[in-house]
């Protein structure tokens, strides 16, 4: 499926009102008007400020708005990047106790006909792992979605620095984070530490 890349410019008063609205909301990744209005898309898929954390370690997440543009739901079932060794798509659920917990989705993502599916810190996105090379801001990182039906959609999410909420991460696909054994781990966004315990890889998430 070709991807065609297309630029939306915005009235400087449309952003000026963009951005009183933020300053009421939740704290956002830093950004800018370009990353905001940019929209890449093919004839099935889009997605609008996709971006990626920058980071010097060897794990990221990539975000930003899917939108199914036909008339069927669209299902991705894996991503792809040559930034990284190995690509999940993962969701977050909040346990009873409050804390989130991160986990690799089963049977992937769903984009509803005509809708959207957001991907962000705290909530459902594409995880980088084992990267090759360190993210600074501002780099341009391409990655690669593979739909249930064999299609494939391509873009570049740009990245920006970012700090956030802390989820824990369960690598085995329990919502608990414990395998066999009960071990666990968490894992950070920010990439900032790896740590053993009980012989089991923990990581601390800062999306």
């Amino acid at each position: 499926m070709n991807t065609v890349m297309t630029r939306v410019l915005v009235a400087p008063a449309i952003l000026l009102a963009a951005f009183g609205l933020a300053g009421c909301a939740n704290p956002q990744p830093e950004s800018t008007a370009t990353d905001a209005a940019f929209v890449q898309e093919s004839d099935l898929l889009a997605i609008s400020d996709a971006w990626v954390k920058a980071t010097d370690t060897e794990m990221t997440g990539s975000f930003g708005t899917l939108t199914n543009k036909s008339d069927a739901d669209i299902t991705i079932v894996s991503a792809t990047t040559e930034v990284a060794g190995m690509t999940e798509l993962h969701e977050t659920i909040v346990q009873s106790d409050g804390s989130s917990v991160m986990q690799e989705i089963d049977g992937g993502f769903v984009v509803p006909a005509g809708e959207d599916l957001v991907l962000e810190p705290g909530g459902n996105h594409v995880m980088l792992m084992g990267l090759n090379t360190e993210i600074l801001p501002g780099d341009e990182v391409t990655i690669t979605l593979a739909t249930g039906d064999g299609e494939e959609f391509e873009y570049v999410a740009t990245a920006r620095e970012y700090t956030g909420a802390q989820e824990t991460y369960a690598p085995d696909g329990s919502m608990q984070g414990g395998g066999a054994g009960g071990s666990g781990g968490e894992m950070d966004h920010d990439m900032d530490q790896n740590q053993t315990q009980d012989q089991d890889m923990v990581h601390q998430d800062n999306e």
